[in-house]
């Protein structure tokens, strides 16, 4: 990445944030009860931070793509700043009525299909089949061919995985920075001033997140690891995104039988990473 590059990347993290704080800030002052949830700890927290995430995204990619037309080129993400801004607008809206529904008891892939199939369509149904539709139009737009598909599986394997990992404070938005580091080095220049806006988005709410006032809620971990798995898409060749796609199916389907939190507690350095910046 240049240094032009670096400071469309910069201004669009910095755009990010600002929106982002600013949101979170005014919607955790009376946050719906129907949005406040009570994490592990028995604490209630409302699942509000998302709306940050989606605002600062989408808000940053709005300001690139002006400074784009302007004339400053290192701001242009061609079609993989439209495919960012559908996965993380989709996802967001998904993930957005999925919170609304609360706890609806049907849990996995097998649970809410069984649901279906009884004829109760559940909120996390509904976002499976937006995954797979965003993950589709997403890799329609960068992609072409076979490939189409394996951008898709990617972004709704990323989007699933991400929902499934937010159970404890801060524990989805410090992993997305981890895994979203080296695909902001060796990705596409267009995915990292695209994907900008989101760092900078979860940078501003993830202290909220971590001290239990918000949390992320599927409104917004579900757009962070889309976009991601967009990302990664972009950033690996035919054997990385086979990789990827195995290893993200394999942490889906043990999520059906074991629980991500009570494996984490079990490994003391897994552990010790999930606590870090925790009160």
């Amino acid at each position: 990445m240049n240094g032009t590059a670096a400071g469309a990347v910069a201004f669009g993290f910095v755009v990010g944030a600002a929106v982002s704080a600013a949101v979170a800030r005014v919607r955790l002052v009376s946050p719906p009860a129907r949005l406040v949830r009570t994490n592990y700890a028995g604490v209630e927290v409302p699942a509000l931070l998302g709306d940050g995430i989606i605002a600062g995204s989408l808000v940053a990619l709005a300001g690139l793509a002006a400074a784009g037309a302007a004339g400053w080129g290192a701001a242009e993400t061609g079609r993989m700043g439209a495919a960012v801004a559908l996965a993380t607008g989709v996802m967001g809206a998904a993930g957005r009525l999925d919170d609304l529904h609360g706890d609806e008891g049907p849990r996995g892939f097998a649970g809410h299909l069984r649901a279906a199939v009884r004829g109760h369509v559940t909120g996390g149904a509904l976002k499976i089949l937006a995954g797979g539709i965003a993950g589709l139009m997403a890799g329609a737009l960068v992609a072409s061919g076979p490939e189409v598909i394996v951008v898709g599986l990617l972004v709704a394997l990323g989007a699933n995985t991400f929902n499934l990992l937010d159970r404890a404070p801060g524990r989805a938005g410090k992993l997305w920075v981890l895994v979203a580091l080296p695909v902001f080095v060796w990705g596409s220049s267009e995915w990292t001033v695209a994907a900008a806006g989101m760092g900078g988005a979860l940078v501003a709410v993830l202290p909220a997140d971590l001290r239990a006032r918000g949390m992320l809620g599927d409104a917004g971990a579900n757009p962070l690891g889309a976009v991601w798995g967009l990302g990664l898409a972009s950033a690996t060749g035919d054997t990385g995104r086979f990789i990827a796609i195995v290893l993200l199916v394999v942490l889906n389907a043990a999520s059906e039988r074991w629980s991500f939190s009570a494996a984490i507690d079990r490994v003391g350095w897994l552990r010790g990473l999930d606590q870090l910046g925790r009160k």
